[in-house]
């Protein structure tokens, strides 16, 4: 459902900005009746095709990566996991991630090693970058650009989104310096963001051993999203029982966690 939703919002974003009425012939040779269209672009369940949304992408004149960006994602629409390749993300500048956090009402952040990106410096992210031998210097200022791009458009969503962030301490001790410790103690005296962090004494906690994000969307009927970062590819899962297990997990550690503001060098 989450997915269906997203790929139908994209794209009637797409025929906004093209200033393509809704009701164009066209849009209903391709779909079969503007109705259908509309349901597509609502999220409703149809029977289009992924060469009709293939069609629909060219109609409002997107780029051939954004087109089978969404062709490829409409063909995943019944899946409950889905992934997304480094390589995909650094060809087409696409980022689904991006897409789905424009239209969530919270975010539950998870990091074990890392600062999450949402709160990283710049400095920050580019010395983490440069850890990765395999991205050139040109992949670099791509990936940073676009975590940029991506803080930018949370921040303009203000108290609209809740955040809360849970980091094991290690995240807090391992490359963080003066700034970027500032950086979130600042964050956490915003009202719509809550940063804890889980002490070494008290573990280790239970299923809390990888990072993941839960992503809680806008509309009721849309059913949380779990996304999983890995070295090579992103992973977003949809089932309920999968997405039951992160939740726990992320709460109970949220119960013994400590603010961020209590941490200390």
């Amino acid at each position: 459902m989450t997915i269906r939703r997203q790929v139908g919002r994209l794209v009637d974003n797409l025929r906004y900005e093209s200033g393509v009425n809704a009701n164009d012939p066209r849009i209903v040779v391709a779909c079969g009746s503007a109705r259908t269209y509309t349901r597509f672009a609502s999220g409703a369940r149809t029977y289009l095709t992924y060469p009709v949304i293939g069609e629909l992408c060219r109609i409002f004149g997107a780029e051939d990566q954004f087109r089978f960006e969404m062709e490829r994602m409409w063909q995943l629409v019944d899946k409950t996991s889905w992934t997304q390749s480094v390589e995909a993300l650094l060809s087409s500048g696409f980022d689904p991630y991006l897409e789905f956090e424009q239209i969530v009402l919270r975010l539950d952040l998870y990091q074990t090693i890392y600062v999450v990106g949402l709160l990283q410096t710049e400095n920050y992210m580019r010395r983490l970058f440069a850890l990765n031998r395999d991205l050139s210097p040109e992949d670099i200022e791509k990936l940073v650009e676009l975590r940029l791009q991506r803080q930018r458009q949370i921040q303009e969503r203000g108290d609209a989104v809740t955040i809360r962030v849970l980091m094991h301490e290690t995240a807090l001790r391992s490359g963080c310096d003066d700034e970027q410790i500032a950086r979130l103690k600042e964050a956490d005296e915003r009202e719509n963001i809550t940063l804890a962090y889980l002490p070494f004494e008290g573990g280790p906690y239970a299923q809390l051993d990888g990072p993941f994000n839960v992503l809680s969307f806008t509309q009721s009927e849309d059913p949380d999203l779990v996304y999983l970062d890995a070295p090579d590819e992103s992973r977003f899962l949809e089932g309920p029982k999968s997405v039951r297990i992160f939740r726990r997990s992320f709460e109970s550690g949220l119960l013994v966690a400590r603010s961020v503001r209590e941490f200390k060098r």
